[in-house]
């Protein structure tokens, strides 16, 4: 591991705008370094950097997602990601010899990734959402954490607050503060940081809140509220809800169906 590399990549977390982008951009760049030099991002060096060839970005990154079914808007995003740390390389000048331009312009980026994939989810009505609550606990409740019983929690509170799934498993304890209502009543205030550095501010019953701590809360205000769940479980889940239903959702479906 290089002092110089593990700084500038010290440097390059601390310059972005926010956590979502900080966690997202830091899984992008240890999954290209893994895929294409079998390295951690300190790992790489200027060899590494002057032997990388569009063919590598092509033949050991984008075909190997696309094989797994990675959208190529996924995959763009990685790549911008790369391209952002490699940026952060060249401004600290400790690899003088190494062509950046040629690099950021040719090597990491590739024309045909355009979002040719995205598309409008559609939403999940409320009736869909209780249905998938039911499946979540009769087929996921296979052990002592019912984990079924949380995940059928979880895609309730993304319902009900309309927040994004990479803002809301970063939401903590200390982002609620229980205020009174002046219509009566207790509620939780929510203000959490969603897409963009936007703040956004929910409002659940007292009741609702009570209940998220019942079942998640370990006595810790600053954990996260989701923090023994997992995206890429809640992913697959959908994945293998929309099988047995025979119709398309993602984990967007959520935040679709509780604009409409």
């Amino acid at each position: 591991m290089s002092k110089d590399m593990t700084a500038v990549f010290l440097t390059w977390n601390n310059s972005l705008s926010s956590q979502n982008t900080i966690k997202r951009y830091d899984t992008s760049v240890k999954l290209f370094c893994k895929m294409v030099f079998n390295e951690e991002p300190t790992e790489i060096n200027s060899t590494d950097l002057k032997r990388l060839r569009y063919s590598d970005t092509i033949n050991k990154f984008v075909k190997p997602l696309r094989d797994k079914r990675v959208k190529d808007s996924t995959i763009k995003s990685h790549l911008i990601a790369m391209r952002s740390f490699v940026r952060m390389i060249r401004r600290e000048k400790i690899y003088r010899n190494v062509d950046f331009s040629d690099l950021e312009t040719y090597v990491l980026k590739v024309d045909n990734l355009a979002n040719r994939d995205t598309h409008h989810h559609s939403p999940m009505s409320l009736k869909e959402l209780h249905e998938m609550e039911k499946w979540l606990k009769d087929n996921k409740n296979n052990n002592r954490k019912k984990l079924g019983d949380k995940y059928a929690l979880l895609i309730d509170f993304m319902y009900s607050t309309a927040i994004r799934s990479s803002a809301t498993f970063l939401v903590r304890w200390e982002d609620f503060q229980v205020v009174d209502s002046p219509y009566g009543g207790e509620w939780a205030e929510l203000n959490v940081m969603d897409k963009g550095r936007k703040l956004n501010t929910k409002y659940l019953h007292k009741s609702y809140y009570d209940k998220l701590k019942s079942i998640f809360y370990n006595g810790k205000d600053t954990d996260e509220v989701f923090r023994e769940l997992s995206q890429n479980t809640l992913r697959q889940y959908f994945k293998e809800y929309s099988e047995v239903i025979g119709r398309n959702i993602v984990i967007h479906s959520l935040k679709a169906g509780a604009a409409t």
